[in-house]
């Protein structure tokens, strides 16, 4: 019997920045370029907790410095995909992040999503982080967690 080969044109890597979303660029990176496909990076503010800042201004230093560390954990992915030959594009939002991950990944024909097991702001959980949780909950494409 032939071994199938599995193919995945676009794979989507949800960063923030974590040793596990880098070890999940790296995954998503080789896929892509086995399969000659492309790496989306995405990063998404979560501005939900800037609630507690006192005052507008501090609202929009917040999303600036958000905006600006987003901006270096695509960049990272996308300098992984480069030293790989595989095309890569790169995307800063402001959501909820498993809302944003999925809206993303329909809009843009992903058929893989590789995203670390845990994340910045869960890196005590024992299985899966409770973004990695949703996402692989609530997507119609596959899940890799690493």
């Amino acid at each position: 019997m032939p071994e199938q080969v599995v193919t995945h044109e676009n794979v989507l890597v949800p960063t923030d920045g974590s040793r596990a979303a880098k070890r999940a660029a790296e995954q998503a990176v080789a896929l892509a370029a086995e399969s000659g496909g492309r790496v989306h990076a995405l990063y998404v503010m979560d501005m939900g907790d800037a609630d507690f800042v006192a005052s507008p201004s501090d609202i929009a230093e917040t999303r600036e410095r958000l905006e600006r560390k987003g901006g270096e954990f695509v960049a990272t992915v996308e300098a992984l995909a480069e030293e790989a030959g595989v095309e890569c594009v790169t995307e800063v939002r402001t959501g909820i992040p498993e809302e944003e991950i999925l809206e993303y990944a329909g809009a843009n024909a992903v058929d893989l999503i590789v995203m670390g097991k845990r994340g910045r702001s869960d890196p005590d959980k024992p299985l899966l982080g409770s973004t990695t949780q949703r996402v692989v909950a609530r997507s119609d494409v596959p899940v890799r967690s690493v």
